[in-house]
């Protein structure tokens, strides 16, 4: 487990048990723990005085199970989703408490580790004339994810271009592009969800009384620019359909083009098959046994079974 302080003039300090952290916490602006254990969070419970039954039914549909709020303490959770490093977005709840100007925040990993430098860079110069307070390093926190969401869509539509891209290069396709699109679509359904998850957690903090106007108008704003990432996320899903129609009609044809040769095929032999099994019979009482040009009569006929079935295809432009 890690645990880091934030204190008020900004400056972080990281302790590995609960027994380093100071029993006064006055001076201090938030508590991050990582990759907490069940029993650690009882003894956060008892010590600070802080309800946390929304960290055992984080995994919940219930709206309950993501937002709690009550008269001392204002408590909210949602799904984080992070690339990893094969490639795949997998999930991390991160939770949040309120209590007295503190913020507690817990989850499995370091979700920051995933912004990027340069927009936490961003975002700390928004708020460096201010008093650093709860506020403003809630501020901070909803200013930050709804860019790492536009980040993450963003990835997701070029990851799309890239493969549409390629795949009109090729001629033979296969399972293989069909699973990639599966993949695609799969991350982007979890980043849907999980914004979707933010969005209705920001519409219920505007509604909460514990915080400023100045948050309640910034979270408006950010809805507003979420909405336009979500538009983003659902083009992705209906580029990501016109991409496996795209294949699924180009195996279609593929396979119709099979079907063709094959057909031409089995024609163009079953024919010349037909008349030198019919030829190839030992009965007695076969004309053309005693026909002097009968063996070429057979060759001919073999040659017109093949070649008038090519002519009929090339007709009904079965080949090129």
């Amino acid at each position: 487990m890690i645990i880091e302080l934030l204190d008020k003039d900004k400056n972080i300090v990281k302790v590995k048990s609960i027994d380093q952290i100071p029993k006064d916490l006055s001076y201090i602006n938030s508590v991050q723990i990582i990759n907490y254990k069940k029993e650690d969070v009882t003894t956060f419970e008892r010590l600070f005085d802080i309800d946390t039954t929304i960290l055992n039914n984080s995994e919940d549909i219930e709206l309950s199970s993501h937002y709690l709020e009550k008269e001392n303490q204002l408590a909210f959770n949602f799904s984080f989703p992070y690339f990893t490093t094969q490639n795949k977005i997998e999930e991390v709840i991160v939770s949040f408490i309120l209590k007295e100007k503190i913020m507690f925040s817990f989850m499995d990993i370091n979700f920051e580790k995933f912004i990027p430098e340069n927009k936490k860079q961003e975002h700390f110069d928004k708020i460096k004339n201010l008093p650093f307070t709860i506020d403003t390093f809630l501020l901070m926190m909803i200013g930050i994810v709804p860019d790492y969401f536009a980040d993450l869509t963003e990835v997701i539509a070029k990851n799309i271009k890239t493969i549409y891209s390629g795949l009109q290069k090729e001629n033979n396709f296969s399972e293989h592009g069909l699973n990639e699109i599966t993949a695609l679509k799969f991350n982007n359904l979890l980043v849907k969800e999980s914004l979707n998850e933010f969005r209705r957690i920001l519409h219920l903090l505007r509604k909460s009384t514990k915080l400023s106007a100045e948050i309640k108008e910034t979270i408006l704003l950010e809805l507003s620019d979420l909405t336009v990432i979500n538009e983003y996320v659902q083009n992705n899903f209906e580029r990501l359909d016109d991409l496996k129609d795209y294949i699924s009609t180009k195996i279609d044809l593929e396979q119709n083009r099979i079907f063709k040769t094959l057909t031409i095929i089995t024609m163009c032999i079953s024919l010349p098959m037909l008349v030198a099994g019919i030829y190839g019979m030992n009965f007695k009482n076969m004309p053309e046994l005693e026909w002097e040009y009968g063996y070429f009569y057979a060759i001919v006929l073999i040659l017109i079974c093949f070649v008038a079935p090519l002519i009929w295809f090339k007709r009904k432009k079965w080949l090129n």
